[in-house]
């Protein structure tokens, strides 16, 4: 028998937003290209902009990723500004 998960378009969008993330904080991905990402996410597959804030935060936290946490922290601020935005833009609309 075998063992596998299938996942749904949203559980994808949510590991490739992680994985944005990750590349966005090491450097390997500008933060417009991951903005783009996150808004088609939240467009397109129903992910919630505090989904990604709970993403940001633990890759913040992440002791695998090869990055200062001091790096990570300060990479993270845009990100979570333009979250913040996000969710106020879907209250209003």
């Amino acid at each position: 028998m075998t063992n596998f998960t299938i996942l749904t378009a949203k559980d994808w969008a949510l590991r490739w937003i992680r994985g944005s993330i990750e590349s966005y904080f090491i450097g390997k991905t500008p933060l417009e290209i991951v903005k783009g990402g996150i808004k088609r996410a939240v467009k397109s597959y129903n992910v919630n902009p505090k989904e990604v804030g709970a993403i940001v935060n633990s890759v913040i936290i992440d002791p695998s990723l090869n990055a200062p946490k001091e790096l990570r922290e300060e990479r993270a601020k845009p990100l979570i500004e333009f979250l913040n935005e996000l969710e106020k833009g879907e209250k209003d609309g």
